[in-house]
């Protein structure tokens, strides 16, 4: 067994070399998430149900003895949700970052956004607010737009050039969907919009999705759609105030994707990049091979290069929002 497990470990070594994709990228994707369940869990609508009750008993995750020390963390409450404010201990640069966390619109915020929010922090300067906003089943699609846009009202709004709206997965859809909301309605936007495995399509119809199913270690398309469906509540998935992939694209500020190859997601990640670019918006992509839904929140090498990135995006559309204001 020992013997067998060494030429594993060293297959996966040869491997990561030969890929260019880290040892500890492939420890997550190719053992612990498969050893995890979570795919198989919550792979249909029963499942689902299953995985929201138990999670219900445990969420949401708190910050950290450690992260409560590093930051001043703020917890309030908004409309009955509640709300964090993280903010630097040093100087802040200004800059405030809206994290939508992500959860398939049924789950509360886990313990990988954290390091998410620590991360983008770290990189930043900025104070960030992490809202708990109301979930499926419970509530849908209308009663989570309805806070977020009463949360808005409150957070820069007289100076959204140095807002950013983030969010990762189902946070991502909310990033975007948000963001057109604020459009029709002509109101200020955010300086930037900053997607990590966005969900945008709640068809998952894509021909590309049901190619990439079979190895993300993650999401299944069953599951995935059943979360949706009880967050659209009788709307049509296809409806753009549910999938943000359909609705208007033109217009809205520069938009920064990141997605890994793994997930699902990734097809529509590109759908969306394309309909940006096509748009004449400005649209940054950012594509991690072999790496899975979320990959940002994991503690890989892959994750702090994208959150690299992440940062000077938002480092960037800041500062270009402060160059207009100037001149």
């Amino acid at each position: 067994m020992a013997g067998t497990a060494g030429i594993a470990v060293l297959g996966m070594l040869a491997w990561a070399r030969i890929s260019g994709v880290s040892v500890r990228a492939r420890l997550i994707n190719d053992v612990a998430l498969p050893l995890s369940g979570m795919k198989r869990k919550a792979r249909d609508a029963d499942g689902m149900r299953r995985q929201i009750a138990l999670h219900r008993r445990v969420e949401p995750a708190r910050p950290s003895v450690w992260l409560r020390r590093k930051y001043r963390i703020e917890a309030d409450r908004r409309d009955g949700s509640e709300v964090f404010t993280i903010h630097p201990r040093g100087a802040c640069s200004g800059t405030t970052i809206l994290y939508l966390h992500g959860g398939a619109w049924v789950f509360d915020v886990l313990g990988p956004h954290w390091r998410i929010v620590d991360a983008l922090i770290a990189r930043t300067g900025a104070r960030v607010i992490l809202p708990r906003y109301p979930l499926a089943p419970e509530s849908t699609w209308r009663e989570t737009y309805a806070f977020l846009e009463r949360l808005m009202a409150t957070v820069c709004a007289d100076d959204r050039g140095n807002l950013i709206v983030a969010g990762d997965s189902a946070g991502g859809c909310l990033s975007l969907g948000i963001a057109q909301r604020l459009l029709a309605r002509r109101e200020k936007l955010p300086a930037g919009l900053l997607l990590f495995s966005p969900a945008l399509d709640l068809t998952f119809s894509d021909p590309g999705v049901h190619t990439i199913a079979p190895r993300d270690p993650m999401l299944a398309v069953p599951g995935c759609r059943a979360a949706a469906r009880f967050w659209a509540a009788g709307t049509p998935l296809s409806d753009p105030q549910v999938s943000p992939l359909f609705g208007r694209l033109d217009g809205l500020p520069p938009v920064a994707i990141i997605t890994g190859t793994r997930d699902l997601l990734h097809p529509d990640a590109l759908r969306l990049h394309r309909a940006l670019a096509q748009a004449g918006q400005g649209v940054a992509l950012y594509r991690y091979p072999e790496q899975c839904h979320v990959f940002v929140g994991a503690p890989i090498p892959e994750a702090a290069r994208a959150l690299d990135e992440a940062g000077a995006f938002i480092r960037a559309c800041v500062a270009t929002q402060t160059a207009r204001i100037r001149a």
